[in-house]
């Protein structure tokens, strides 16, 4: 029994007598940042559905300048209208700019309301998901009103 006791004690003093890593601070991985137009402020933006010298409804195109900063991998863009979500695709991502381009028209899904006629408006939510690198997600919202 006395052995097992100076056994176990020796084992004890081993251990007390290691040295422990220092603690190290947590850091926290910081969210990247998605800018439209290069101005964080503009969240709405106004679109003719009509091309310059066109009657082709829809013909208008939407063009976002995105610019981002962080470790961002991948620019997804959606617009969620009635109960459908339109996916209108996922980019890689590099060099910290992407410039989002569709037609009016591609911004709505088969089953959401038509585009605004002649003299009239509506609106759609572009909302725009950054896949991070380290896989967190940051999402931004996008206005845009389209003018008939």
């Amino acid at each position: 029994m006395k052995r097992i006791t100076m056994i176990l004690f020796a084992s004890i003093l081993s251990l007390v007598a290691c040295k422990k890593d220092p603690k190290q601070p947590e850091t926290l991985d910081v969210p990247a940042t998605v800018v439209f137009d290069g101005d964080y402020s503009k969240t709405m933006g106004t679109y003719s559905s009509y091309a310059t010298g066109s009657t082709t409804k829809g013909t208008g195109t939407v063009s976002i300048a995105i610019t981002y900063t962080g470790d961002v991998k991948t620019l997804s863009f959606t617009t969620p209208t009635g109960n459908v979500t339109n996916n209108l695709g996922t980019v890689t991502v590099s060099g910290g700019t992407y410039t989002f381009s569709k037609l009016v028209k591609d911004l709505r899904g088969a089953a959401d309301a038509p585009l605004p006629t002649s003299g009239t408006s509506g609106s759609v939510i572009l909302t725009v998901t950054a896949t991070l690198g380290n896989g967190s997600v940051v999402k931004r919202f996008y206005t845009i009103t389209i003018t008939g």
